[in-house]
């Protein structure tokens, strides 16, 4: 025994220093197309916590704080995006070594209500992408042997797929640190920057070329916004809210019943509702919905840690009213092709196909679909959900608890994220507050409950026939935010107000390289985009300095006249207040950008007869 302990301590010295010198070493690669956008949300809206990921849970048992920490250590040391930093919008840096955010707190004396908001705010701090960590993890010691721990990873480094390969690690990892052994785990993990090189690969190749077909014939025609039923919306318009939904047994055993009749999964039957569900909101038969894919084709990346996740857009036709049952088989075929070309990434489609924007919304859809079965760690379900029916699951030796995160992103105008939890199915309603009230989004949930309920009693009635808890009427215009906060606003003077226009152009006509702009003209009409924006508001920032303005802003007035406007109302102190809590838009307006050069773009390369469906 004494040998085994004396061989520990040594091995752990060992570790320490060799992650002492592997501090200094540094490895760069490009970015995938999914951490692209990311990187540059996180430029404009440093603040923001939209795209922190999370899992908590309350561990009994005999939990040790200090063996938990060196666990996530080894974790870190085993997996080269959890040491990964970006200071640049086109490289990410891959450390040697680059120690986790692990602090214990003591919560002996806290009560419940203080747990959860200190949770909420670890939760909630941003990350620094460009220094790191990008790893945060919080003990809270709540009893001696007991604590509620929340780990924290950005996005930009972390999807869901990889939450389940990090718990399922560190409980490997942590029985290891108890027992003073080396983990069993295997070694060699792919490194992140393997699949950015292959999906290079992919796109310049044959594969990348069907794939990229697919979807322009699949995306043919006009791809318009959705329009929203009214609702009296709450005081607090900022970020995003959530709430459970659960499903009922009868209607957890329907789904799996009628999937296994149809030959179809669970997934197409939930997709199929929702699709309805859009279709009677927004009162159209032409249905867009995201539903993000693992992106996971090789088997080889299963075990890898990193944001591979591209959301695919699935179309639904829902004109001629056919019967649930031939619907959801249509759904089945349109999910069984878009795996097949999953792979092509989607910020590179949006940039092709260049849909007409309306406001800072996402392109191509603004409503998405997600259903949740955890293959690499299957207890995640639960506790990720953490509802009331969530079981506690063993851990290592311990007992872990679900532990409730509300985790309110405001990412899309509207998620359902169902999770499939052993014999039981849940959903997690996520809604932007500023387009659903909690009221309205309640009535959502009750409203698909009501669709699946009686798609399931009679699978050959007519999906337009398919009766809602509560009728809804559909779909409303929506002003740009421009337009909106434009009404009423008076200029200092029209003489102040030219001035600013002529500094505005200047700088356009610089980053853009172009002369010829006019005060109505849209900078991403003219050629611009997310890149240029990013010039644009620094040397903005350097002729404007007694005017802040935020990059974000630069999105949302995107003509001389709109911007110059927004410069004076802040000048004069009349201006809006400021977006904090509003990056869940900024992945819209990144796309909006790189659209619209597409666009201007594609101009040039038009015949004059060619149609692409599209209102330019």
């Amino acid at each position: 025994m004494t040998d085994d302990i004396q061989n520990w301590g040594i091995r752990k010295r060992l570790e320490a220093a060799l992650r002492s010198r592997a501090n200094q070493a540094r490895t760069e690669h490009p970015l995938s197309y999914a951490q692209r956008p990311l990187v540059l949300l996180h430029r404009m809206n440093p603040d923001s916590a939209s795209y922190n990921v999370a899992f908590t849970a309350r561990f009994t048992g005999g939990f040790d704080s200090a063996t938990f920490a060196s666990a996530v250590a080894s974790l870190v040391g085993r997996h080269a995006a959890l040491r990964t930093t970006f200071s640049g919008t086109d490289r990410q840096t891959v450390h040697g070594w680059l120690e986790p955010d692990v602090a214990e707190v003591d919560a002996r004396q806290w009560s419940r209500q203080q747990i959860e908001d200190a949770i909420r705010h670890a939760y909630l701090a941003p990350f620094a992408l460009s220094t790191g960590p990008l790893v945060r993890v919080r003990t809270y010691a709540v009893a001696p042997g007991e604590a509620v721990v929340l780990l924290a990873v950005h996005h930009v480094v972390c999807d869901f797929w990889s939450l389940g390969v990090m718990v399922a690690e560190l409980e490997q990892l942590y029985l290891a640190e108890a027992e003073r052994r080396p983990s069993q785990l295997p070694g060699g993990n792919v490194p992140y920057s393997d699949f950015v090189a292959s999906q290079q690969e992919l796109i310049q190749g044959e594969k990348g070329s069907r794939a990229r077909a697919y979807w322009h014939a699949q995306l043919a025609g006009r791809l318009e916004p959705a329009q929203w039923p009214t609702c009296e919306l709450g005081p607090d318009t900022d970020g995003g809210g959530s709430i459970v939904v659960p499903v009922a047994t009868e209607l957890a055993d329907g789904v799996f019943a009628l999937a296994k009749e149809e030959g179809a999964t669970p997934y197409a039957i939930l997709l199929t509702v929702f699709q309805v569900l859009i279709g009677r909101y927004t009162g159209r038969h032409d249905v867009l919905v995201g539903s993000p894919f693992a992106g996971r084709t090789s088997p080889a990346l299963a075990e890898c840690v990193g944001n591979f996740v591209n959301p695919v857009v699935l179309r639904a036709d829902l004109s001629d009213a056919v019967a649930f049952r031939e619907q959801l088989d249509r759904t089945r075929r349109d999910v069984i092709d878009a795996l097949e070309y999953q792979d092509y990434p989607f910020e590179l489609l949006v940039g092709e196909l260049a849909p007409r924007r309306v406001d800072d919304r996402n392109p191509i859809f603004q409503a998405m679909f997600s259903y949740q079965k955890p293959s690499r760690y299957p207890a995640l379900a639960g506790l990720y959900v953490a509802d009331d029916g969530a079981a506690p699951v063993g851990w290592a030796g311990l007992t872990a608890v679900p532990f409730r995160l509300d985790q309110q992103d405001d990412q899309l105008e509207l998620v359902l994220e169902v999770v499939h939890d052993g014999d039981r199915l849940v959903g997690l309603l996520k809604h932007r507050k500023s387009v659903f009230s909690a009221q309205a989004a309640r009535q959502v949930a009750e409203n698909y409950l009501a669709l699946l309920r009686a798609a399931l009693a009679d699978p050959d009635r007519s999906v337009a026939e398919l009766p809602m808890a509560s009728e809804v009427t559909p779909g409303t215009d929506r002003r740009t935010a421009a337009a909106r906060e434009s009404v009423g606003a008076v200029p200092r003077s029209g003489t102040a107000l030219r001035g600013i226009e002529q500094r505005i152009t200047a700088i356009w006509r610089q980053a853009l390289g172009r002369e010829g702009i006019g005060r109505e003209d849209n900078f991403f009409d003219l050629g611009g985009n997310s890149m240029l924006l990013v010039k644009v508001h620094e040397m903005l920032a350097d002729d404007t300095a007694d005017t802040p303005l935020k990059i974000n802003e630069l999105f949302r007035y995107p003509t001389v006249a709109s911007l110059a406007r927004r410069l004076d109302q802040t000048a004069a102190g009349t201006g809006p207040a400021s977006d904090r809590g509003r990056a869940s838009t900024r992945r819209a307006q990144l796309a909006d950008g790189t659209a619209r050069s597409a666009r201007l773009r594609a101009r040039t390369r038009r015949q004059p007869d060619t149609d692409r469906g599209n209102d330019d």
